[in-house]
């Protein structure tokens, strides 16, 4: 190529900012020259400089061995970085940067939302989505892989999520969530250093001792891989993501920004592997959060949450979708659950805005929880402080009375005539030095109470510890000490973390002091899932501050959804609801003093303070496919044999409804209060479980069970199960086939539809080979809403992309009450009860609610907290000193401003590595191979030996 070929070829880029990105893993070494004149060895004289800048610069570039081929024109290989859309721009640099990380929280969560959508205005198509899209068809060749026996389950690992520090505290709140919806995938969170160490050397590895981890216990074959990394350059992540490349093609990347190094080499796999870059195979989840100059973690953790939860949506919505993904897997939720987690996703947005007092679109405006975040924020800014100013005050009060020779009592003695001479003197010279030596701790006594602060904590440097889940209690922990990283020994902090549930009175307990600051985040024990968590982790934070010296004890500040504030605890800070009511607070009439808030009960797109839809769109035009509940009882026949009954005995629904409705909260709908206490709200689901139970003695049990027992004559349950199993096993082998299961039920005039039949056989047909009588009675046991979720189609919008719905119910559970009010028989004079399994059916959901949604939250509210502490520490020493005295807060003494992490494993190694390892693959699954095919020799030899 000439020379002026390639000044046609990049035109203007000279005059653009650009990135030259060196290759990592084969090894390469730059060297820059502005002299014109470099100093290089002489076997190296020959490479040909790269001119840039207008030629003003010159780059001399040599590789140990080439991963990164070298284009034709040496700009191809420059990433420009202003004016590009694929890269955000750096934030300008401003007094607070983590202060405009804070306020953008709710802008760049909606945002991921909307590009999850694809609603977002600046796009064409979603990157986000096209990568989904890899990920979901990755996914689904693994379970067909399992389907048809071509993969083995023995030490796989289907997922594994890597990532380091607060990436990988997210990655494991994220694999948690998704093994336990689908219990028989094996879903693994591993820190990117663990696997460099073990799998990443090449003679001597690194054990991770206490671990259950090793070559001979993890199996990473086609496994899909997710890598969390902000940056997308932290050492360790960016080495497993060239090293894993050997095992698995199936790498994914969370990320800030859809450039970066780690997403540099996922893409460079496709032109391995294709001969150019296919976008359809996209590998990189972005935040489009961009890179944070700000160290202390606060946008980067709250968007790669709010991005985790949308993939893991998105998983959970593709397996469910199909009934034999849901059996390989084992899942357990349901779109219900689905669509109930959606709904508060999507207010979540709102929830954020309170929290940090600035709507998504960067309007600041007054709100009282900031408020009350920031108030709490200051009082401890004083408890840091109180030394501080204390030393402060002794300063101006020795050098005032030294140099004017007036102590305090010397002064009072001459104001009070005494002379000079009098031996009295040395009495109150005596006082004077006691005041000296003691004079901080006065001052200190003095600002408390002037400030009305306890006066009984100690004088000392301040201790505070943080429990809450542990990824929010490990991402706080972070955040407040690097907020202190810098300060002055005077006004530093300890800071711990631990898990109010499990070992907080363990590790922390023995460590309280009299002014220890403790802070921490409650679950919604409202929600009956969560009511014994709340419970355990109130009785850890009275465990705590029961613990007590001179009649003081720690100051405990508690963050939470239940508006119970701890006797022991100083500060409550209470977070709205932002979600409708779950089924069980809607039995326990949880209502405020004015009845139920508004927002509770209204739907998505009900008006804001922004003049328009809460989130943009009507629930309407952005999920037009969840079912909204029928008024009419028009068709609504809700159990699987529903025909078996006389059609003559099916009511209206418009009148049941209602009373159905009035009649569950009939136990409760006196109590209006909505602060109970954790162990108040224990006691009030167990009794509801047992009237619920006296009730369901009373009346029809609102399952298949009772719709069969109207079908056939009244007798022992099992009997009849037999004769009905007997009855459709038309070929007499003990095995009910599709056909067989279909046929049959549809002979019986079962109101389900052939392909609604079809999905329930596929459901319980575990083993492939038809259903057993224990199959068939487990199916037939079954609550009649349990197999109406079952039977809730595949969900996709009108464009047909996989998308989950929101929630349309007024409160999560209207529709299953209305199922139950339409299978209510009044001529049968029944009393009508919500099952208590209807209420239970909804723990899961609660349980990722809390794990996706309210943690968050909690963790917002304290980086807010946090934040308001630091800022006015780092404020106050420019003060006092004329600005000769500061720090920044944003920054640390580390400085780790660059895009990358310092790891403890090296590296070095992972190009020898990898092929090693890339080669033991071939040679295993050529082994698989060969003992397969071994193995079916053998076995037709044997039946062919045996039948001459």
């Amino acid at each position: 190529v000439t020379r002026e070929e390639e000044s046609d070829t990049h035109l203007d880029i000279d005059d653009d900012v650009q990135r030259l990105d060196l290759d990592d893993v084969g090894g390469e070494v730059c060297l820059i020259d502005w002299s014109g004149n470099p100093s290089i060895s002489a076997p190296n004289r020959h490479i040909t400089p790269h001119r840039v800048m207008h030629d003003k610069v010159a780059l001399y570039l040599i590789q140990e061995s080439s991963s990164i081929s070298q284009p034709r024109c040496f700009h191809h290989r420059m990433t420009k970085l202003s004016g590009n859309p694929l890269i955000n721009p750096l934030k300008e640099d401003i007094a607070d940067p983590i202060l405009l990380d804070i306020n953008e929280i709710p802008g760049i969560c909606k945002k991921i939302q909307d590009n999850w959508r694809n609603d977002d205005n600046d796009i064409m198509f979603s990157l986000n989505r096209l990568t989904a899209v890899n990920l979901g068809r990755c996914l689904k060749e693994k379970l067909e892989g399992y389907k048809s026996g071509a993969i083995h389950r023995s030490h796989k690992v289907d997922i594994l999520v890597s990532g380091c520090e607060v990436s990988l505290w997210l990655a494991e709140q994220f694999a948690s969530d998704l093994q336990k919806v689908f219990p028989n995938l094996r879903v693994l969170a591993l820190s990117s250093n663990k696997l460099l160490g073990i799998f990443g050397q090449e003679d001597i590895s690194v054990p991770s001792l206490g671990f259950p981890c090793s070559e001979q216990t993890l199996q990473f074959d086609d496994t899909i891989m997710l890598i969390v990394s902000h940056s997308g350059g932290t050492f360790a992540p960016l080495a497993c993501s060239s090293l894993f490349q050997s095992m698995t093609n199936n790498i994914f990347v969370i990320t800030s920004e859809w450039d970066s190094q780690i997403g540099q080499q996922l893409r460079s796999m496709n032109r391995h592997s294709y001969g150019e870059d296919l976008l359809f195979n996209s590998r990189i989840f972005t935040t489009n959060a961009g890179i944070r100059p700000a160290e202390p973690c606060s946008i980067s953790v709250v968007a790669t949450h709010q991005l985790l939860t949308n993939i893991f949506q998105y998983i959970s919505i593709v397996i469910i979708s199909n009934q034999r993904y849901r059996q390989i897997s084992g899942a357990i939720i349901t779109e219900s659950d689905l669509q109930n987690l959606e709904r508060c996703n999507i207010e979540n947005i709102y929830a954020l805005e309170e929290i940090v007092g600035t709507d998504y679109g960067g309007v600041k405006f007054e709100s009282k929880v900031e408020q009350e975040l920031r108030s709490s924020g200051n009082i401890w800014a004083e408890h840091v402080l109180e030394n501080a100013k204390a030393h402060v005050i002794t300063f101006v009060y020795v050098f005032g009375t030294v140099i004017s020779g007036y102590p305090l009592f010397l002064s009072i003695a001459r104001f009070a005539g005494i002379p000079t001479d009098s031996k009295l003197t040395y009495l109150f010279g005596f006082l004077d030095a006691i005041v000296y030596f003691f004079l901080p701790q006065i001052n200190v006594i003095f600002l408390r109470l002037l400030q009305k602060r306890p006066l009984r904590h100690r004088m000392v440097g301040r201790t505070v510890v943080i429990a809450d889940v542990p990824w929010v209690a490990q991402a706080a922990e972070a955040f407040l000490s690097k907020i202190f990283a810098c300060s002055y020994s005077i006004a530093g902090l300890n800071v711990h973390s631990a898990n109010p549930s499990d070992h907080l009175v363990h590790r922390m307990t023995h460590r309280v002091v009299r002014g220890t600051l403790l802070i921490c985040g409650r679950p919604d024990g409202r929600l009956s899932a969560l009511t014994a968590t709340e419970n355990a982790v109130c009785l850890s934070v009275n465990q705590a501050s029961s613990i007590q010296s001179l009649g003081s004890t720690c100051e405990t500040v508690t963050i939470g959804h239940n508006m119970f504030k701890l006797p022991l605890s100083a500060r409550g800070i209470f977070l709205n609801r932002n979600r409708p009511l779950f089924l069980c607070e809607y039995l326990l009439a949880e209502r405020d003093k004015d009845g139920l808030k508004a927002k509770e009960f209204t739907p998505i797109g009900v008006e804001s303070r922004h003049g328009q839809s809460r989130h943009g769109t009507t629930l309407e035009e952005y999920s037009p496919y969840v079912r909204r509940p029928s008024s009419s009882g028009d068709g609504m026949k809700e159990t699987m044999l529903g025909s078996f009954q006389n059609p003559s005995r099916m009511k209206s629904k418009s009148t049941r409804s209602s009373k159905s409705m009035s009649t569950a909260s009939m136990s409760v709908s006196s109590r209006e209060n909505s602060e109970r206490g954790p162990t108040a709200l224990l006691g009030y689901y167990k009794n509801i479980e047992k009237e619920m139970s006296v009730a369901g003695d009373k009346s029809e049990n609102l399952s298949i069970k009772t719709v069969m027992n109207m079908a056939i004559d009244k007798g022992k349950w099992l009997t009849k199960a037999r004769r009905l199993f007997e009855y459709l096993d038309t070929r007499n082998n003990g095995k009910l086939d599709e056909n067989e299961f279909v046929l049959g039920l549809g002979s019986l005039n079962c109101d389900k539809t052939v392909e609604e039949l079809s999905n329930l056989f596929l459901r319980y047909n575990k083993t492939g080979k038809g259903l057993s009588f224990d199959d068939f009675f487990h199916l037939m046991s079954r609550d009649r809403i349990e197999v109406e979720n079952i039977l809730e189609p595949c969900i996709r919008d009108s464009r047909g992309l996989i998308q989950v719905g929101a929630s349309r119910e007024r409160f999560f559970g209207e529709t299953l009450i209305e199922k139950s009010a339409s299978a209510f028989d009044p001529d049968a004079g029944a009393n009508i009860s919500i099952s208590i399994g209807s209420m239970q059916s909804q723990n899961l959901c609660q349980e990722l609610y809390e794990s996706r949604i309210a943690s968050m939250q909690r963790f917002l509210a304290m980086i807010v907290m946090f934040h308001q502490i630091g800022s006015r520490t780092q404020e106050f020493f420019p003060k006092i000193s004329f600005g000769l005295l500061g720090y920044r807060m944003d920054r640390s003494c580390s400085i780790l401003r660059v895009a990358t992490t310092a790891s403890p494993v090296s590296g070095a190694e992972i190009r020898e590595r990898a092929k090693i390892i890339f080669y033991m693959k071939k040679i295993r699954v050529s082994i698989d191979i060969i003992s397969s095919a071994w193995l079916d020799y053998k076995k037709r030899k044997d039946a062919k030996t045996l039948f001459w």
